[in-house]
């Protein structure tokens, strides 16, 4: 009996100390969140980013597109970037090490499965403070969900194309021996009269476009790092419109993926829609619950941004921003649809908010828990050392 009391008395001083290490540690990750005052404006980045373990990644600070909204803010004095990861662990450079910040970039090699999460640039001066977050989501090869990682191009029916592999420039910069491989559905593409791409370049031509070009490819760059060979792969969904509809507006983005955001931070959601050669009378708005965002958010929280129009390499396009002055609850539950129209036709699309996953979320329920098993177990140790007490005092007296 005396044996098992002892053993439980151990058990329960294990307990002690590991609940005393995990308040420890929740202490210091809060500790740490507050090293630096946080920045009066706090930005969620529209656009997540989606990658393959294992690859090369790249995240770069967007900072800079949403100051240029006022641009009074922004002096030509010298600012300082800082990077955080889950608001609480600030990342710093290193040559050694695996995740390291670069000017306004990020650099990942690779990225692997724990480095999901959310991720902050931090831009100061002396006249501004800027916190802005985007959310990288590293998936497996085999799990991944295509749409999810895929960038989308647009293609006309009867027409030639020329299909570039996006956001490589940082793993092309100051080379010239940049050899690509193409894939069509996991099949490697010849390079023929149909498909054709050259060394050095980092686009392919597709001839003669029909339906059945439309689908997944796939782009792969080797890359070199510190004597270590990595692949660099990007995936693109084509969409073919057909000769009948290329007059007609197509929404780019948003698209099907949901958009992260912080309760009380500033996001900015552009619609940008494609009008080919421009003309055909076109305009853009945005809905909330199917009413207009001037009546549906009466106090001008959520307002549409102004209309602007641009030139690309393949044609004019639009964009209206939804610009919210701040995340609230129940703009999670709101469905939003930005709605693109002109003399041919229109084009409804769908998207919404989730709430974006807070860094302490496994706080929560574990803090009362360990708090719990902290007070049984001092309880345990006192009755224990009580009775161990009473003991000897018995057996000193006889």
């Amino acid at each position: 009996m005396a044996f098992q009391q002892h053993f439980m008395y151990l058990k329960m001083r294990h307990v002690v100390v590991i609940s005393m290490c995990v308040l420890q540690t929740m202490a210091f990750v809060v500790q740490q969140s507050g090293k630096e005052e946080k920045c009066p404006e706090q930005i969620t980045h529209f656009m997540g980013h989606y990658v393959l373990n294992g690859e090369p990644v790249v995240i770069k600070c967007p900072a800079f597109q949403y100051l240029q909204m006022d641009l009074s803010r922004v002096s030509p004095s010298s600012f300082n970037i800082a990077w955080t990861k889950n608001a609480s662990e600030y990342l710093y450079a290193g040559r050694q090490s695996r995740i390291h910040p670069k000017k306004e970039s990020l650099w990942f090699f690779p990225a692997l499965i724990e480095d999901t999460g959310l991720y902050s640039c931090i831009v100061r001066n002396s006249s501004l403070c800027t916190e802005l977050t985007l959310s990288l989501t590293v998936m497996k090869q085999e799990e991944v969900h295509v749409p999810d990682i895929a960038y989308e191009q647009l293609a006309f029916e009867h027409s030639q194309f020329q299909m570039f592999c996006p956001d490589l420039s940082d793993f092309t910069i100051n080379r010239t021996d940049v050899q690509l491989q193409w894939y069509k559905d996991g099949k490697l593409l010849e390079n023929d009269i149909k498909y054709m791409y050259s060394s050095g370049t980092t686009y392919m031509h597709i001839i003669d476009i029909v339906k059945n070009d439309g689908g997944y490819y796939t782009c792969k760059l080797q890359f070199t790092h510190e004597n270590k060979e990595y692949v660099v792969s990007r995936i693109i969904h084509l969409r073919i419109v057909g000769k009948d509809k290329r007059h007609y507006p197509v929404i780019q983005y948003p698209n099907h993926k949901p958009i992260a955001a912080a309760i009380g931070s500033k996001l900015l959601i552009p619609c940008k829609v494609y009008i080919g050669n421009g003309g055909n009378n076109p305009i853009v708005w945005w809905l909330a619950n199917d009413s207009y965002i001037d009546e549906f958010f009466g106090d001008g929280r959520v307002i549409e941004g102004t209309f602007q129009e641009r030139t690309e390499s393949d044609g004019h396009y639009i964009d209206v921003s939804l610009i919210f002055e701040n995340v609230k609850e129940e703009d999670f539950n709101t469905e939003f649809k930005c709605i693109a129209s002109n003399d041919y036709g229109s084009q409804v699309l769908p998207t919404h908010i989730r709430r974006a996953a807070s860094p302490f979320t496994w706080y929560i329920p574990v803090a009362p828990a360990v708090l719990v098993l902290l007070i049984i177990a001092v309880i345990v140790i006192y009755k224990y050392r009580k009775a161990a007490n009473k003991k000897e005092y018995s057996l000193t007296k006889s």
